[in-house]
């Protein structure tokens, strides 16, 4: 393990024995450390914090320190993400088979010929098995959205058909495939990575937007100053005297106010992020509070083979996690796997 992961177990065993607790609650506490920081070497540390610099800004190697700042917050979030995408399902099988014989994938697609078309505009699929010939499987994140809509339909209560039953139709499209491994273990790692990855580019969009807020502030600014010379000039000319009485001053009492609030909105916007300094407390801030910007939520829906919602016991159980990427909607993944000749037997590729 790190340096830093044994400072932490031995940092928090020192006061759990000064404070007298111990028992089960300590060994689950200590093999929950001890689990999430062995698995973290400073090469994986030092390759998560080039990606930060690559990602936001490569200037911030300019700043005294930056690799110690950064180290805590880095930590944190490749122990996170590392176990976040342990909760993603599967892998699971897709083929044409197992669409008549697997309700998880059944559910997943309205046909199979919808897997050949996958199979097909797939460039990472068939990309990889180009690239590596001798791989006759491949793992896979299968992403899609996943949509809940009430439609008007007809039950069996005994032998009684009732007709015109609200029903609930659970429907999942736009699918996409992701990133290819030779293996379930080498897909989670590059998953992984793919969260340090997001979770970088959550830093760079809040650096971003606060820039461009700036930016805006000073615009805004510039032209209220540029109002309240053009009320000045017409109080000296000839205009003044089709005003009505007030009327100017109202205007400039309140163009006044407008540009003294600008003012002190954008020195509070100057002050966050004035220096390089602030760049990267902004990235420490992102990758110390990861869960606020990458979160993943297993869950699961019971559908009969017509795809519509069944209480629990009556239907398929369906199961994939929502990924959400900060304010973004969330849209559903699982880990799938697909074989070189299913691919080639089925879309023609040729391939096996």
């Amino acid at each position: 393990a790190g340096e830093s992961g044994r400072a932490v177990y031995t940092c928090l065993q020192v006061r759990v024995t000064r404070r007298g607790q111990g028992g089960v609650m300590w060994n689950r506490l200590t093999d929950r450390l001890r689990g999430r920081y062995q698995r973290l070497d400073e090469q994986d540390i030092e390759r998560a914090i080039e990606i930060i610099l690559d990602e936001t800004d490569p200037r911030l190697r300019l700043v005294r320190g930056y690799r110690r700042k950064l180290r805590k917050p880095v930590i944190r979030s490749l122990a996170y993400v590392g176990g976040l995408v342990t909760r993603i399902p599967g892998p699971f099988a897709v083929n044409r088979k197992a669409y008549s014989s697997d309700p998880q994938v059944n559910a997943l697609f309205g046909s199979a010929d919808d897997i050949d078309e996958l199979f097909a505009r797939s460039r990472a699929l068939r990309g990889y098995f180009r690239d590596w010939p001798d791989c006759e499987r491949v793992f896979v994140p299968l992403a899609m959205y996943r949509q809940e809509k009430r439609i008007m339909g007809m039950t069996l209560d005994g032998d009684i058909v009732r007709r015109d039953v609200a029903r609930t139709a659970v429907n999942f499209s736009g699918h996409r495939l992701g990133v290819c491994a030779a293996s379930e273990a080498e897909l989670l790692d590059k998953l992984k990575w793919r969260g340090i990855h997001n979770l970088a580019v959550a830093a760079l969009e809040n650096i971003t937007r606060e820039k461009t807020r700036t930016a805006q502030l000073e615009e805004q600014r510039t032209l209220l100053r540029i109002k309240l010379r053009d009320i000045q000039a017409q109080r000296r000319g000839l205009d003044v005297l089709a005003e009505s009485p007030g009327k100017d001053e109202s205007e400039w009492q309140s163009l006044r106010q407008h540009l003294e609030d600008t003012g002190r909105q954008l020195e509070q916007a100057r002050t966050g992020l004035a220096t390089l300094e602030d760049y990267l407390a902004e990235v420490g801030r992102v990758f110390s509070h990861p869960s606020r910007y990458l979160r993943v939520r297993p869950g699961s829906v019971q559908v009969d083979r017509m795809g519509i919602k069944t209480e629990a016991g009556q239907g398929a159980d369906v199961v994939s996690a929502a990924i959400t990427l900060g304010d973004r909607p969330p849209f559903e993944v699982i880990l799938t796997s697909f074989e070189r000749a299913a691919m080639a037997a089925d879309s023609g590729t040729g391939l096996a």
